[in-house]
């Protein structure tokens, strides 16, 4: 007689997806005007992304508590970028695999917020829709089924994978007792805990770097956004030469930041230090150029994509024989320097990941470790993850302007294999371009393409050949004479 097949293991918990950063879409409530997650845009102009930042930036109502005016409207479906704020690419792979891998579709809610606040906010939000959901769902037809059959089971608990800024919110959570118990397992994907450099370079509206935007506009929207504060770097990023310290509130305050929100987000920061989360797993990007420090040249930051080496038993500054201070490279996932994304004082094992930062929710590696946590698993062996071999760096600028050719480079790769890349446009033009990467005499691992594309838009860069697709956005612009 035949035996009935096993089937797979799956939790029947309720599961919220948490995006970082830009991750969510937002219109303005009063005129019905989508603000970010546009999509195509009838123009892709310095202008118009100028006007867009400005829309973005808090009025004085919104700083004084009164945040109607812009309202979520659901995670990130299509991709978006703006020099100098960053770029976000979309969620609808993971959301689509998670209810594939839940007991129903409806134990897993995606939860889009108004980014631009400060993480106390949206992660009061984020607790209140929480309970709400885990209440929901156990009410669920589906979830009162699955526990006929498994009693044993018990009532469902939280999953939450949260990408970026999304860890911060989910961090939140834990201020309540009673919904803490509630959590079974928390995984966090390229989240700061310690904070970026890249904000402290916008915060200081990117003096120093060539930015097709106006920069006391990116200043301007950049300094209202309580969001942004508190993603400023809290760890031994402001580099002095000889030595380096965690950025003061003065040291905040000079690169732009208004005080009262530099002061309220370090005080938020100290209250949350030491805060631990229930089943964390972590996913870290590595190997990307990232901005680890940075120095001051006058009143323009300056990033670096190295830090200060240091002795590890006594902490003192390292130096060469011939006086000069050591640094290092630790890179990172192009934005958040790889240890920045480790939840200070945990123990967890973080799993790395070659990937950008906002292209690590879209990852292979990362959806499945995200789904296994719907069968229990937690750990890269136990998955099949894919890392170490087959990896390489992809770099390409921030933004280009439409028939002006801009270079795609690769470094890092072990050349067991041909790489291949593409530059498709995102927005629905259907334009796809591919160059053809040739490797760079005397670089060994280095490989450069040169791309030109006539029209302007969002186009995404994938270089395939490695373990996974790597990608990167590149935003091209029309040149500002035909604005």
């Amino acid at each position: 007689m035949g035996t009935l097949p096993v089937p797979e293991r799956r939790l029947h918990d309720a599961v919220i997806v948490v995006p970082g950063i830009m991750g969510s879409a937002l219109k303005d409530v009063e005129s019905g005007k989508q603000l970010w997650g546009i999509g195509r845009l009838l123009a892709y102009t310095a202008r118009t992304y100028t006007s867009r930042l400005r829309s973005l930036g808090l009025t004085a109502q919104e700083c004084a508590g009164d945040t109607g005016r812009v309202e979520p409207t659901g995670l990130l479906n299509v991709a978006d970028s703006m020099p100098g704020l960053g770029q976000a690419q979309p969620y609808n792979e993971l959301l689509s695999e998670l209810r594939k891998a839940a007991v129903h579709r409806s134990a897993v809610l995606p939860f889009p917020y108004d980014w631009r606040l400060s993480v106390e906010h949206n992660g009061g939000l984020l607790a209140r829709r929480a309970g709400r959901h885990l209440e929901e769902w156990r009410r669920h037809p589906a979830h009162r089924h699955y526990l006929d059959r498994h009693p044993e089971a018990g009532p469902a608990r939280l999953v939450l994978v949260a990408h970026s800024m999304g860890g911060l919110l989910v961090r939140e959570l834990m201020l309540s007792s009673a919904l803490r118990a509630e959590i079974r397992a928390v995984m966090t994907v390229g989240t700061p805990f310690s904070g970026s450099v890249d904000a402290a370079v916008m915060l200081n509206s990117g003096k120093g770097a060539p930015l097709p935007l106006p920069r006391n506009a990116l200043q301007q929207a950049a300094r209202t956004m309580p969001g942004v504060y508190d993603l400023l770097p809290s760890y031994r990023a402001l580099d002095l030469g000889i030595e380096s310290r965690v950025p003061t509130a003065n040291d905040l305050v000079s690169l732009g930041g208004r005080r009262d929100l530099v002061e309220g987000s370090l005080r938020w920061r100290e209250s949350r230090h030491g805060t631990t989360l229930p089943g964390l797993s972590m996913v870290v990007g590595f190997g990307k150029r990232t901005l680890q420090s940075y120095h001051m040249a006058g009143d323009a930051a300056v990033g670096m994509e190295a830090m200060l080496e240091r002795d590890p038993d006594d902490d003192r500054v390292l130096f060469h024989p011939d006086g000069r201070p050591r640094r290092e490279n630790r890179k990172g996932d192009g934005t958040v320097y790889q240890f920045a994304a480790h939840l200070p004082g945990g123990r967890e094992r973080a799993v790395p990941v070659h990937q950008e930062h906002g292209a690590l929710a879209r990852s292979r590696t990362v959806i499945d470790l995200a789904c296994g946590m719907l069968r229990g698993l937690r750990h890269p062996d136990e998955l099949g993850a894919m890392l170490g071999d087959g990896t390489f760096d992809l770099d390409v600028p921030e933004w280009a302007e439409s028939g002006a050719p801009f270079t795609i480079e690769v470094s890092d790769w072990s050349g067991d294999s041909d790489l291949s890349c593409s530059a498709k446009e995102t927005g629905g033009l259907g334009d796809v371009l591919y160059p053809e990467l040739k490797p760079v005499r005397g670089a060994e691992g280095t490989l450069v393409a040169t791309c030109t594309a006539a029209r302007p838009g969002l186009y995404e860069i994938e270089v395939t050949g490695g373990r996974e697709p790597v990608t990167r956005l590149v935003l091209v612009l029309a040149p500002e004479r035909q604005a």
